[in-house]
């Protein structure tokens, strides 16, 4: 099959662009997290990313899958832009509200135990942040839907934009209280929502539309399938933290956080292929031979991309760890080293749930996800009173390679593609992507 006929230049062009937001974004992200870790030290480094996890997990427990919703349904043109925001913004009422209640319930009562250590104040101001970072989720999955990916790409990078330039105003005025540093948070992605708001306008088109109790129901059926499988991944992605901060305390997760933020810039790569291959394998719904041979091709691809840059960054971690935070966090070394093979293991188990996901059976990603949360949990709670910092990593590297061990069976069923379809780089990938790029 020829490059064409997959579609491989525009997916090419698309993944470039969205890549190239995902860098700077990340170089944004990344001197954001070197000034806050420098001035603020470990503790108070971990007890602000800590306090955020509190929007965080609300966020991801109450978006309901929404915004994979609507990548699929406005992919496979099944619902129009008005619909969607429509449905949306009806699901947002409720579920922003419900959110604020349980959140205030969570500080009011269990503060102590889920939160030892930090700030109230902090935790009140972050909860603030939960409403407007869960509209933002919804509003921008809209232009992902649409493969609008220019003002999806800009909107994804206003926010760390503009939460470095708030926090390097802090810096400037002399003020170093954490609670500013949250609520430069929020009005981050305050600015973010109006553009999102501002540029979705435009694309409403007609009134028309089915009853409204329809389209949400559209979007939730689809949707909540997603949506356990989103919590679980969170879970999954945050419970080595939350449980470090725990045993261990909010220094210890200052350092541990380094670690993860240092390694998780690998998935750069995959997060850019998925936010461009869910709509278009969601296009190829009724063509499953371009889609069984264009999910394996950009895999592997993934797999190999992430390995390489994961070789670099374990040969220069020292260096980067010691050049950009300090010898304060020093302790990040080793688990670096350790989260790395599952950082790798995660990018191409990422580009096959998306495949499942455009199925129409996202629930299959979920199952998975129980299985690996459970492992997850259970590793993290045996290896970090033993070994801390690096048994949290070890414990989450092995749920990441089970995640796409199991991954790699369910697509196998659905294609009859064996296991290094998707994982083995082919002679035959080199001669397509080059004929895609060329042409």
């Amino acid at each position: 099959m020829k490059a064409q006929d997959l579609g491989l230049k525009g997916l090419a062009r698309n993944i470039g662009a969205t890549f190239s937001r995902q860098i700077g974004a990340s170089l944004l992200g990344l001197a954001t997290t070197v000034i806050i870790a420098r001035l603020y030290g470990p503790e108070g480094n971990g007890a602000f990313t800590i306090a955020l996890l509190l929007p965080s997990m609300l966020a991801t427990f109450l978006n309901l899958g929404v915004a994979p919703a609507n990548v699929y349904h406005l992919g496979s043109e099944q619902i129009t832009v008005r619909q969607i925001l429509s449905a949306n913004l009806r699901i947002f009422s409720l579920f922003s509200v419900l959110g604020i209640a349980i959140g205030a319930a969570l500080l009011l009562w269990k503060r102590e135990r889920f939160f030892p250590g930090i700030d109230p104040r902090i935790l009140w101001l972050a909860l603030a942040t939960f409403p407007i970072s869960l509209l933002n989720n919804y509003l921008l999955s809209v232009f992902q839907g649409l493969q609008r990916f220019r003002p999806y790409n800009i909107l994804a990078i206003v926010q760390p934009g503009a939460l470095l330039v708030f926090v390097i105003a802090l810096i400037i005025l002399g003020n170093r209280d954490l609670a500013l540093l949250v609520g430069a948070q929020f009005f981050a992605q305050s600015l973010t929502l109006i553009l999102t708001v501002r540029w979705l306008i435009p694309l409403l088109g007609s009134k028309d539309m089915p009853p409204l109790k329809s389209c949400v129901k559209k979007t939730l059926s689809y949707g909540w399938k997603a949506h356990l499988s989103n919590i679980l991944a969170f879970i999954n992605y945050k419970i080595d933290l939350f449980l470090t901060n725990i045993f261990l305390g909010p220094a210890a997760a200052g350092i541990y956080v380094i670690a993860v933020a240092l390694v998780e810039r690998l998935w750069m790569i995959s997060q850019a292929v998925s936010a461009v291959l869910l709509p278009r394998l969601s296009q190829l719904v009724t063509d499953e031979d371009k889609r069984r041979r264009l999910t394996p091709l950009v895999t592997r691809w993934v797999l190999t991309a992430t390995l390489i840059g994961a070789v670099f960054v374990a040969i220069f971690s020292d260096l980067l760890i010691t050049w950009l935070f300090g010898r304060d966090y020093s302790d990040a070394l080793l688990p670096v080293w350790i989260l790395l093979p599952g950082i790798v293991m995660t990018s191409a188990s990422r580009i096959l749930a998306n495949d499942i996901a455009a199925r129409g059976r996202p629930e299959l990603n979920m199952y998975t996800s129980v299985l690996v949360v459970v492992v997850n949990v259970v590793g993290n709670l045996i290896l970090i009173p033993h070994y801390g910092l690096p048994g949290a990593a070890a414990a989450t590297t092995i749920a990441y390679t089970l995640n796409l061990l199991l991954r790699l069976i369910i697509y196998s069923n659905f294609t009859e593609n064996c296991f290094s379809d998707s994982l083995v780089i082919k002679f035959s990938d080199v001669r397509l992507l080059w004929s895609a790029i060329h042409k």
